[in-house]
């Protein structure tokens, strides 16, 4: 299949001028989750839109067209999330006193009988929201303010880290392991020496290699997860293996099993399953039964395309919820999570379906 350069041309220009729409006063790097929805406490929060954001314009080449001022004071709007006491993780105020104030007798019942609204516990989404800020600052060439600590930094610790997260549950424990293996590449190495810090990478990366299942190339333990949880796992995987330099384990068995059942249509998972083949070729060209897929999931894409410049994250509805918080009622508009989903999505298609050819700029998250 061949991709539609004049609709990605126009992406070019429409999704800037979509962001621009989402800015918030003169406050360069603060953002709003969609322009329309947002409930109050999705307005408040910042850091994550402005990940987004930023991340978004390093795709479409357009970060380094913006001023050396205004590149400046976005890093250093983004340092500011970081706290100075304890590890100093990234916090986002508003976010996290959501998540830490009491969810009410009701939803607290509810939740005891297995039917409760999911509620992430707030310090495993502060360490995301932390890998988050620190793998976007280092898109840009910039670091935290002071390096982050709060993660094992001997072997065993890493090794037992890693081993006492639910690998039944790739999803949830790929995504937290990842945030560690961040940590250890671009923080360690500010208080520990380099033989410690490639000692403890090479535990991660033996750790890793031992959950590579050889049938399904995917990582885990126990069952084969569902087929959802199975591809999004093995995304957040390649994720860390991608800052460890190491190669998908099984990477053909790892295609076969993502070819076998379309993504469902959501950001999320459409850019984890272009994720985990645009990993799994390695630059290989995409044969035939890939470029069907990767034209499907196109067309999936597209039906999130909004006449605001934007991608809504659910087909015709916007994102509602960030790490559990609400932040948007879900109306028929664009949001900036999704539209940073998808443009990723899209710049990895380029170099799925027109190697050497594909002009938008890949990210490492």
């Amino acid at each position: 299949m061949t991709l539609d350069q004049l609709w990605l041309r126009e992406l070019e220009e429409r999704v800037p001028l979509f962001l621009r729409s989402l800015r918030v006063g003169s406050q360069v790097g603060r953002y709003l989750p969609c322009l329309r929805g947002g409930t109050d406490v999705g307005r408040e929060i910042a850091l994550g839109w402005s990940t987004f954001a930023l991340k978004t314009l390093v795709m479409l080449g357009r970060w380094d067209a913006l001023s050396r001022e205004e590149r400046e004071a976005w890093v250093e709007f983004m340092q500011d999330f970081q706290r100075t006491d304890g590890d100093s993780p990234f916090e986002d105020p508003p976010q996290m006193a959501h998540l830490r104030k009491s969810p009410g007798i009701v939803a607290s019942l509810l939740r005891l009988v297995g039917r409760g609204p999911w509620r992430p516990e707030p310090h495993s989404i502060q360490l995301a929201e932390t890998k988050q800020a620190i793998a976007t600052l280092a898109e840009v060439g910039a670091e935290p303010r002071r390096p982050f600590r709060g993660f094992p930094l001997k072997p065993q610790s890493v090794r037992a880290w890693l081993s006492a997260q639910d690998w039944t549950k790739p999803w949830g424990a790929g995504g937290q392991s990842a945030g560690l293996v961040v940590f250890i590449k671009t923080q360690a190495p500010a208080f520990l020496p380099q033989r410690d810090v490639d000692e403890l990478l090479d535990v991660c990366r033996d750790f890793y290699a031992s959950l590579a299942h050889e049938e399904t190339g995917a990582y885990f333990r126990g069952n084969v997860p569902a087929h959802g949880e199975l591809i999004n796992g093995a995304m957040k995987v390649l994720m860390a293996l991608d800052w460890l330099d190491v190669p998908v384990h099984f990477a053909d068995r790892l295609i076969a099993t993502t070819l076998a059942r379309d993504p469902e249509p959501s950001g999320c998972h459409l850019v984890d399953a272009i994720y985990v083949l645009h990993r799994a070729h390695a630059g290989r060209p995409a044969d035939g039964a890939t470029s069907e897929f990767c034209g499907r999931v196109l067309e999936m894409i597209r039906s999130h395309a909004q006449d605001d410049g934007g991608f809504s994250f659910f087909t015709r509805k916007a994102q509602t919820h960030y790490y559990g918080v609400p932040v948007s009622r879900g109306l028929d508009e664009s949001d900036i999570q999704g539209t940073c989903l998808l443009v990723w999505a899209l710049a990895m298609l380029q170099e799925l379906l027109t190697p050497g050819e594909a002009k938008w700029k890949m990210i490492r998250p």
